[in-house]
């Protein structure tokens, strides 16, 4: 009987040690399945794209990824070498350099999740106008081989109109004169002195124009959006672009960022002055922001047309409008396959 409670009590403290054992190793085993944040960075150019993340820098948002981003915001000019150099996993560019630049870092390359700005162009002149009147006039014109520009071309196309433009600064009779400047800054001392009575501005230098710099002409607007689709009155123009690593490691959670950009254009809208502070923090050192409070209104929030459109939904017309470029400069951009698209 001794010899049977001997051998109870043994498996007992047998059980018992087994159970602590494995209490333990179930403890270091949930402690090593906490992951530590993943630290992703977060580029887009300065302007409107840059709005369209504003609320996110404010907030560090990560989007439930359980991520710490690093939030940039650079000029127009840099942001492509972000891409090419691949040091950004998450970066808002243009459709036509996203399509060129894509594939550059062959280790990982990107792919296009949204559409998130669709056009923010306007004509502006001191007359009415249609694109027929523009015949025998000088338009001032930014961004020379850049969107603005390809974009305008390819609406003139579509009207039958390009083979009629020409490039200078004094008008030509049956002639679109194009006068190119690199920033609408250059442009906007012209159009208040009369030098210039049209020109194609993007927002927010068109209410810059029209209520700070010359609010004391009467200004008429031409949506180069409405020109380029009467029906969607937009193009594609900056999409983002998540390094291939990351979008599959956190497709659910970029998929689900419609929301997102959504309460960020409320949130502009009601906190303009922050929104500016936001993404001048996000600048560097020493780069003076070129957005202004003063000129950012709930209309031009609404006029630089930025929301979450996803890559299956977005698809077709970012084909369309690549192909319409590459028409207008075959150099402007490449035609996208399948693995473009998220």
């Amino acid at each position: 009987m001794k010899k049977l409670l001997t051998i109870l009590l043994a498996l007992l403290l047998t059980f018992a040690s087994f159970s602590l054992v494995s209490c333990t190793q179930i403890k270091q085993s949930d402690k090593e399945s906490v992951e530590e944040p993943a630290k992703l960075s977060f580029y887009a150019p300065d302007g409107a794209p840059a709005l369209s993340i504003a609320k996110f820098i404010k907030d560090g948002e990560d989007f439930g990824m359980n991520a710490d981003i690093s939030y940039n915001v650079v000029s127009a000019s840099n942001i492509g070498p972000v891409v090419a150099q691949g040091k950004g996993d998450l970066v808002i560019l243009p459709i036509n350099a996203a399509s060129k630049l894509y594939k550059a870092n062959s280790a990982d390359p990107y792919v296009m999740t949204a559409v998130v700005t669709h056009g923010n162009l306007y004509i502006a002149s001191t007359e009415e106008i249609t694109l027929q009147d523009l015949k025998g006039k000088v338009i001032g014109v930014i961004g020379q081989g850049l969107v603005p520009d390809l974009t305008l071309r390819a609406v003139l196309k579509d009207n039958g109109l390009l083979a009629d433009v020409v490039e200078g600064d004094t008008p030509t009779d049956g002639k679109i004169t194009i006068s190119y400047f690199a920033q609408a800054p250059d442009m906007l001392p012209l159009l208040k002195q009369g030098k210039l009575s049209i020109g194609l501005l993007p927002e927010p230098a068109l209410t810059n124009l029209t209520t700070k710099v010359a609010a004391d002409k009467n200004w008429k607007i031409l949506d180069v959006q409405e020109l380029y689709d009467s029906t969607a009155k937009a193009y594609p123009q900056a999409v983002l672009m998540v390094k291939k690593s990351v979008y599959d490691k956190f497709k659910t959670q970029i998929d689900g960022m419609a929301n997102y950009f959504g309460d960020n254009v409320t949130w502009i809208k009601a906190n303009v002055a922050d929104a500016v502070n936001a993404i001048s923090s996000a600048l560097p050192e020493g780069v003076d922001p070129s957005l202004n409070p003063a000129t950012i209104t709930s209309a031009v929030i609404d006029n630089c047309k930025i929301y979450y459109q996803s890559s299956a939904d977005a698809k077709q017309s970012v084909i369309d409008y690549l192909n319409k470029i590459i028409a207008v400069d075959s150099s402007s951009a490449k035609a996208v396959t399948d693995e473009f698209f998220a």
